[in-house]
């Protein structure tokens, strides 16, 4: 933050009195020349950039949260659920999840890389769908995956047949 104040500081300045004012004054006080300080300018605006990290769950959920609150509890459920490896825990899961819902990420190399895509995504659902994932029961056999399959696309229609050999026959 304090560099953002550093630098609309010193645009005022170069506007103010020019950069060659500018960096003759800062040269001075630094006791070096301006062609010094040229080379160090240069050098700094060459040396890449790091990564910026990674947003945290919670400025995620914060930020859908502003464009839709009525999804903000759910969204924050299924949120730190996630981040505790207890929605969608592998990577593959949530590749699926995202593949489901019609959202192409790019290739997604980790969970982390993954979560804001994933919240984003989540924040795309309606209330209801976010109800019923926040609550989704997690039965023994089931993988989250097919809970959210099953959450997302309703229970399944099935016809009732009468002649189904693979059924077991009653009173036998």
């Amino acid at each position: 933050m304090t560099d953002k104040f550093l630098e609309m500081n010193l645009r005022l300045l170069i506007l103010r009195y020019g950069r060659r004012n500018v960096l003759e004054a800062l040269a001075h006080l630094e006791e070096q020349t301006i062609e010094d300080l040229e080379r160090q300018i240069l050098a700094a605006e060459k040396k890449p950039k790091g990564k910026r990290p990674l947003p945290s769950v919670a400025e995620v959920v914060a930020a859908e949260s502003l464009k839709r609150p009525e999804i903000s509890e759910h969204l924050r459920s299924l949120a730190f659920a996630f981040e505790g490896h207890a929605f969608l825990p592998q990577l593959r899961d949530v590749q699926r999840f995202l593949e489901r819902i019609g959202l192409s990420s790019p290739k997604l190399k980790s969970r982390a890389a993954a979560m804001p895509v994933l919240i984003r995504a989540l924040a795309r659902l309606g209330p209801d769908e976010l109800h019923r994932l926040s609550i989704a029961d997690k039965s023994a056999g089931d993988s989250d995956f097919a809970l959210l399959a099953r959450a997302i696309m309703g229970p399944p229609t099935t016809k009732p047949r009468d002649n189904d050999p693979s059924e077991p026959k009653q009173g036998t």
